[in-house]
């Protein structure tokens, strides 16, 4: 678990910001959904990109059980060069990146490095902040869940 950020039980601060389309979602659009998982990422790092399957097959699992899965882009990177990687990838899940609130955004979540992990209940209470991939069959149903 992630020692410094929002820490589980506090409220996840709220955003909004553009997918590579200049459509904007925010937090609070995405809870509608259910549980959010945001997963921070860079396009040079190499942990990310190992786990993109494991992103694909949260997606494709979740999608439809009250699940909204973001990642946001807070690498150096420009909108151009993720949208190459999210299309050379194939990337199917919603990719959030906004060049000018990347900086902001990273502070505000005091983000430390890539991938950083964000299970925000549907309340925007956090579940988990860590470094790995949570364990979302026990974190999203649990009652301290915000069911």
């Amino acid at each position: 678990m992630a020692s410094i950020g929002p820490k589980v039980g506090q409220q996840a601060p709220e955003f909004e910001l553009n997918d590579l389309k200049g459509k904007t979602h925010s937090l609070k659009e995405l809870r509608k959904k259910g549980h959010v998982l945001l997963v921070f990422w860079s396009t040079r790092c190499h942990v990310c990109h190992a786990l993109i399957p494991k992103f694909k097959e949260i997606h494709n699992k979740y999608n439809d059980k009250g699940l909204a899965f973001a990642a946001i882009n807070v690498g150096f990177e420009n909108k151009d060069e993720v949208e190459d990687y999210v299309f050379e990838f194939k990337l199917d899940y919603l990719v959030l990146n906004d060049d000018e609130k990347k900086a902001k955004l990273a502070e505000e979540y005091q983000l430390v490095g890539t991938p950083t992990f964000e299970l925000i209940a549907p309340n925007g209470i956090v579940k988990y902040r860590g470094y790995s991939v949570p364990d979302l069959d026990k974190l999203m149903k649990t009652p301290a869940a915000g069911k």
